[in-house]
């Protein structure tokens, strides 16, 4: 056990990526990111009108808060893990996926 900077620095550049991802997320959800076929979640639901867009990403705010939170945690976790950023990565995929189907089921009711 002990500091291991390999598996420390894919848990904090997992940990940043999804900052950026709840970042933009944030942005399209707030009306500043039009849809687009570029950045943002680009489903079905969300990309069939402009009211699907910022209902979408609403929905899928708190699931992707709620994942930064504990991947940040996850992150701060590996330096002291004998499993290392393991649990970054499988925090990362559930909260992209739970995010997805929020925001599938969120742009489906505007």
């Amino acid at each position: 056990m002990g500091f291991d900077s390999g598996t420390n620095t894919v848990a904090y550049i997992l940990t940043a990526t999804l900052l950026l991802v709840v970042i933009v997320n944030q942005l399209a959800a707030a009306g500043s990111i039009r849809r687009n076929g570029f950045i943002g979640i680009r489903i079905p639901p969300t990309m069939a009108s402009d009211g699907g867009w910022p209902a979408g990403h609403g929905a899928a705010s708190a699931p992707m808060w709620i994942g930064f939170v504990v991947t940040a945690f996850a992150a701060a976790f590996a330096q002291f893990s004998a499993v290392g950023g393991i649990p970054c990565i499988v925090v990362f995929a559930l909260t992209l996926a739970w995010s997805l189907v929020a925001a599938w089921r969120g742009a489906g009711r505007s």
